[in-house]
């Protein structure tokens, strides 16, 4: 186990626009469930994936507008898993981290 019970950290290659973030978070609570794509490369980098996600909040991370600390929940092979992270709509980058 990694600190703070982080099991993996992902790199955001490609992510969703400020819009569908936002849509993803006020538009979630009904089923289907919103969610937006991030396409993520491993630690190894040798490998990149979409990963559909929740979102279930969405925070400021300065005063840019632009850089968003979010959490969510994604869904792999029946169950689902919480993730948090740090995200730039500017540059659609950012980090993904699972967690327990």
């Amino acid at each position: 186990m990694t600190p703070n019970n982080q099991l993996v950290q992902l790199v955001i290659v490609n992510g969703p626009s400020k819009f569908d973030l936002m849509l993803s978070l006020f538009d979630g609570n009904k089923e289907p469930r919103r969610t937006v794509q991030f396409r993520v490369r491993s630690e190894t980098g040798r490998m990149e994936i979409n990963h559909e996600v929740a979102v279930t909040l969405v925070q400021q991370e300065d005063g840019s507008g632009e850089s968003w600390n979010f959490q969510g929940l994604t869904w792999g092979q029946s169950i689902s898993h919480r993730v948090r992270g740090y995200y730039s709509s500017k540059r659609r980058t950012g980090t993904f981290n699972f967690i327990d």
